[in-house]
């Protein structure tokens, strides 16, 4: 068994152990998702390494982790989002391993939700070819419960789009998703809802959904976000609130992982 197969059996088990029971939000039972298989050694190759316990990125975005839920709990947020200045930024690998991280507590379940309709990534970096995904629940032809699979991480379920879609906005702004990012907001259960918005910078997708969700993670990209990007951005995110900001690839890394500042 290699060890990325090992870790997520090791934190399937210990979430049994702990007796998290069922856990069923917006209609989703995480409890009963349709499995993809999702090869360990794409997850690698991609960089989903958070539920790695041995490998050394691991712990960044578990102090992640821990920051976001803090100021979840505190401010009783439900439904964040993720989005950079512009596609250099490394949102997705940061909203995919972040997902990972937070449904690796026994308490917490995670809701990936790939909402960049321009340049949908999750697909991808998981290695699978869903059957379903966002834009059947946005045309009708699929509830929630159905469009949402499970990676084989126990408590994570991640809802894909896999495929670019014209009218992004339009459809980010529809009923059902909306109707969605409600559900998941009033959920009464330890389940946080993560969205992988577009770039700021490409389109208003990103603007338009954002002041939507409880708050938005801004990731930054050290060496190729220029301050002024930074700022133009959260100028452009001013009426979302913003939980901090991620920088990626900082320079005095030991290990070419992530390191997070918050303000």
């Amino acid at each position: 068994m290699d060890r990325i197969s090992k870790a997520i059996e090791l934190a399937n088990k210990k979430r049994k152990d702990t007796g998290s029971g069922k856990r069923v939000a917006g209609g989703v039972d995480f409890n009963n998702l349709q499995v993809l298989e999702v090869s360990p050694s794409v997850l690698e190759i991609n960089k989903v390494v958070a539920g790695v316990l041995t490998n050394p990125v691991s712990e960044y975005y578990r102090v992640l982790r821990t920051k976001v839920l803090r100021l979840m709990a505190q401010n009783n947020w439900k439904v964040i989002g993720v989005t950079g200045p512009n596609s250099a930024s490394g949102k997705s690998l940061t909203a995919a391993n972040l997902a990972i991280a937070i449904s690796m507590e026994p308490n917490y379940s995670a809701l990936l939700v790939d909402a960049d309709l321009r340049k949908p990534a999750q697909a991808n970096l998981f290695g699978v070819n869903p059957p379903k995904g966002l834009g059947d629940l946005v045309a009708g032809k699929a509830s929630l419960g159905e469009v949402v699979y499970s990676p084989g991480i126990e408590g994570l379920g991640i809802l894909f789009n896999a495929q670019q879609r014209l009218g992004s906005s339009d459809i980010l702004m529809s009923k059902p998703v909306r109707d969605m990012i409600e559900q998941m907001k009033s959920s009464g259960e330890n389940v946080v809802t993560i969205f992988d918005l577009p770039p700021v910078f490409v389109g208003d997708d990103a603007i338009a959904m954002a002041s939507h969700l409880d708050a938005v993670l801004v990731i930054v990209n050290s060496g190729m976000t220029t301050k002024q990007q930074l700022q133009s951005a959260l100028e452009l995110l001013k009426d979302s609130k913003i939980a901090g900001c991620v920088l990626n690839n900082a320079p005095d890394s030991d290990c070419l992982s992530q390191q997070y500042g918050y303000y």
